[in-house]
């Protein structure tokens, strides 16, 4: 698999969101996030995203820049309809003029859809104002519509960039729950040392350590391989990092609550915003796709062949 590899505009981003949001109280007001996140020029970073045809270095750092953003919101357990903008921006045919429009998309599976401004279609064509129907929130507080499966039509470039930021989401909520705990651990003293000094915490502190890296290396492979010419590569690579984050997600989840003991539910502890993103995230569309699993093929050279890591198939670059 390929390891990560620090793209500058990814690290930009990365660094200037988490900036701004440790100031944030949480959950705060979602519609002043907004307004700043918007200000701050986060929700407009894939407006000139290419969904098809050639591709170039501008649209590689593009989907760095957008990565980035997207994993420092969730690592800070902020839960803001940003990725799902960016992807219809993306894939809009007219551009969406006001920066702070909260907008979605087929790949969206219906989540920010009751309060979105904007419904960007299959095809990308922009309609104004909010459907009616029956809508839900899921455990992040995330409103909902429950949405059919995205037609097939939709360039498999937007398909990917909405599940590679599916992934980046997951990461940035894994991340910042395997620091809360590590943070919980080292800090808490009992009996004259640090919890971290029991073996059974260390232990668990290592096993998120292997969980999280499981998740970051298959999303990478998946990155590694969003503009190459191989679909079927990519397809798998895709299927593989959805797989081990909903393998691994819950896990991380679990145990940093355990290494937190009853704290982690507190507002002073902050963990539970991230571990209720990573749940909700695990949930997210999954009665109603197969994220291409049907695809993969089944016999052993084919198998063999896609889970060659990126960096040996083509020389293609993350």
């Amino acid at each position: 698999m390929t390891t990560r590899i620090e793209h500058t505009l990814e690290k930009d981003l990365d660094d200037a969101v988490t900036e701004v949001i440790a100031g944030w109280d949480r959950p705060g007001d979602p519609r002043e996030h907004w307004r700043i996140a918007a200000r701050l020029g986060w929700t407009t970073i894939l407006d000139d995203f290419r969904v098809d045809g050639a591709v170039d270095r501008d649209q590689r750092e593009l989907a760095d820049a957008a990565c980035g953003a997207v994993t420092a919101l969730a690592r800070g357990g902020f839960a803001l309809p940003l990725r799902q903008t960016l992807v219809a921006r993306a894939a809009a045919i007219t551009p969406v003029s006001e920066v702070d429009t909260v907008a979605v998309h087929p790949t969206a599976q219906g989540l920010w859809e009751p309060i979105a401004d904007v419904l960007v279609s299959a095809d990308g064509s922009v309609t104004h104002g909010v459907p009616g129907g029956e809508a839900g929130r899921d455990l992040a507080d995330r409103p909902y519509r429950l949405a059919p499966p995205p037609p097939q039509e939709i360039p498999r470039r937007l398909t990917a960039l909405a599940d590679v930021l599916w992934c980046q989401e997951m990461i940035g909520a894994a991340q910042g729950a395997v620091a809360e705990a590590r943070r919980y651990v080292t800090q808490r003293v009992q009996f004259g040392r640090p919890l971290a000094a029991i073996p059974a915490v260390r232990n668990l502190l290592g096993q998120l350590k292997i969980d999280l890296r499981e998740l970051e290396t298959s999303t990478y492979e998946a990155r590694h391989r969003l503009f190459g010419d191989d679909s079927d590569a990519l397809t798998f690579a895709l299927v593989t990092a959805r797989e081990v984050a909903a393998a691994v997600s819950p896990r991380i989840a679990q145990t940093s609550h355990q290494l937190h003991g009853a704290m982690g539910i507190t507002r002073e502890a902050g963990l539970h915003w991230r571990t209720k993103l990573l749940w909700a995230g695990c949930d997210e569309g999954a009665a109603r796709r197969d994220h291409g699993i049907e695809a993969v093929p089944v016999d052993e050279p084919s198998l063999w062949s896609l889970t060659t890591p990126g960096t040996l198939r083509s020389g293609a670059r993350p």
